[in-house]
């Protein structure tokens, strides 16, 4: 009796290492991707789902939604866009039960290709047609024997100008407008763009269109790399090649602008109101720095 104790106990012991928790994830809406089209991933367990974890160092996608399905708490609905074009990577992400004694599990990482929003015949080249010659066109040296012509009575007409009596000139002061430091006139223009209040006016993209170009021009101007022609991925990158401070906030607040610009999201009130706040005091940070710089 006790040598079946001791091989129940034994068999107790093993019971984990042959129950495994099962995972399966799907791909919806993945075929013919672009820039800004939105796709489901979705995760489905043989256990019930706490939550996921998400890196936070996603640069070519942008997480619009994550939740639990509201139907069957085994399976969680992520909704991604991807922000750049060609083949994409996205990595794994852990799985959090809701039971405690349940091992955390992965999903595996999968490739997409998004398509150039471009078409196709956009990249055709065409040949100009050739000039065509009217009939009653006059020959070339006709035009060269005028031009000749108009050129010698101007300088005859500029010889024979009468002469003007001379006049004392008293040289006026040249008044110079000072020249504004890039982050004050990125301040100024924030404040001009605010006070047109596009929001309220429906025009929430135009608003976070010229809201992300003030950073690029700033950007462009202070730390000299091309930020206006560039794509969030490769500003990120110049960023860190350059060690510039703040890099994680201002790749940040331009992932933020590039989902309203070309995902079409829809920020709240309140959403707006604090990334504008954000790019205002990033600006008076440079402020500061001059006042200490100049004190120093």
């Amino acid at each position: 009796m006790k040598r079946i104790k001791v091989i129940v106990s034994f068999l107790f012991l093993l019971l984990p290492l042959f129950i495994r928790a099962e995972l399966s994830q799907e791909l919806q809406g993945a075929d013919s991707l672009k820039v800004g089209t939105p796709f489901l991933f979705k995760i489905t367990t043989d256990f019930a789902i706490k939550g996921v974890s998400i890196p936070d160092t996603l640069e070519d996608f942008a997480i619009l939604e994550s939740k639990r399905d509201e139907k069957n708490p085994r399976c969680w609905i992520i909704k991604i866009v991807p922000l750049n074009t060609g083949a994409l990577s996205f990595p794994r992400i852990e799985i959090q039960p809701v039971d405690s004694s349940v091992t955390p599990v992965y999903t595996d990482g999968f490739r997409i290709y998004v398509l150039s929003v471009l078409a196709e015949g956009d990249t055709l080249l065409r040949d100009i047609k050739p000039l065509k010659k009217y009939s009653l066109q006059p020959p070339f040296w006709v035009y060269l024997l005028l031009i000749l012509l108009a050129l010698a009575g101007g300088i005859y007409l500029w010889l024979k100008r009468p002469e003007k009596p001379k006049r004392e000139y008293i040289a006026q002061p040249v008044i110079r407008e000072p020249v504004l430091p890039a982050w004050e006139k990125a301040l100024k223009a924030l404040d001009e763009l605010i006070a047109e209040n596009l929001p309220a006016k429906g025009e929430t993209v135009l608003y976070h269109f010229r809201l992300s170009n003030i950073l690029r021009a700033f950007l462009e101007e202070t730390y000299r790399f091309p930020a206006l022609e560039m794509t969030g991925r490769e500003i990120a990158v110049s960023l860190n090649r350059r060690n510039i401070p703040k890099a994680q906030e201002i790749r940040k607040f331009i992932n933020y602008c590039d989902l309203v610009k070309f995902a079409k999201r829809e920020p709240s009130a309140g959403e707006i109101e604090e990334n504008t706040l954000w790019l205002r005091n990033y600006l008076l940070s440079f402020s500061e720095q001059t006042r200490e710089t100049e004190n120093a």
